[in-house]
């Protein structure tokens, strides 16, 4: 019974982030047990499995084809960066994108301004906002930069160069978070290519080796 509880509150908290543009699990997963009167809660995973198969469903073979222009660009945008050693995290690398998904990726640098002068080098015009964020009990500001494609847009956050081999944890799976260098989203192209379609990776395993981990503020 409390099983099946979760499963149904786990599939109503997906169609609140799918449909109603809900982005915080714990609001999601409240909300939904609140229209169904019960105190039985999912955690963030199952609401992510959850929301992955609805994003199927609705989207179909669209949702494939979407995901590969998506890791494309991905790799486009890194190649700019290379200089930074930019990492691919999120859904674009995990395969498990929806309509709304971007392309979140982690670059490196102590002088964020560089960073900037390398996307317009490529023709990407970038867009500032600097966020403020608590980690380890002090608030800290990371630079991200946005970059708009006809594919969606590209989310760029600025770390520190002495972060690069710092793991950090999912807020999704609260183990380390999966980041791919660019060798290994050329990888996962190539596997796509020779498959016929997109392959996804685990959202929440470790990386490869010489893949650090990772996530964003």
């Amino acid at each position: 019974m409390r099983a099946a509880l979760r499963k149904q509150v786990a599939r109503r908290a997906a169609e609140l982030m799918y449909h109603d543009g809900v982005k915080e699990y714990l609001r999601a997963k409240r909300k939904a047990a609140r229209e169904l009167g019960t105190t039985v809660y999912p955690n963030n995973l199952e609401i992510k499995e959850a929301l992955d198969l609805l994003a199927n469903q609705l989207e179909g073979p669209a949702r494939a084809v979407r995901l590969l222009a998506l890791r494309q660009r991905a790799l486009e945008v890194m190649l700019a960066l290379e200089p930074f050693s930019p990492r691919l995290i999120g859904s674009v690398l995990s395969g498990q994108i929806r309509r709304t998904s971007d392309i979140d990726i982690h670059a490196f640098t102590d002088v964020h301004e560089l960073l900037a002068e390398r996307l317009s080098a490529a023709g990407m015009e970038p867009a500032l906002e600097l966020v403020r964020v608590r980690k380890g009990g002090q608030e800290r500001e990371f630079p991200h930069y946005y970059v708009e494609f006809p594919e969606g847009l590209a989310d760029i956050s600025v770390y520190p160069a002495e972060e690069l081999k710092r793991p950090q944890r999912s807020s999704v799976t609260h183990r380390t978070m999966e980041r791919a260098t660019i060798g290994r989203l050329r990888r996962l192209l190539a596997q796509t290519a020779e498959a016929g379609q997109p392959m996804a990776t685990d959202p929440g395993g470790p990386a490869r080796a010489g893949d650090p981990d990772g996530s964003g503020p």
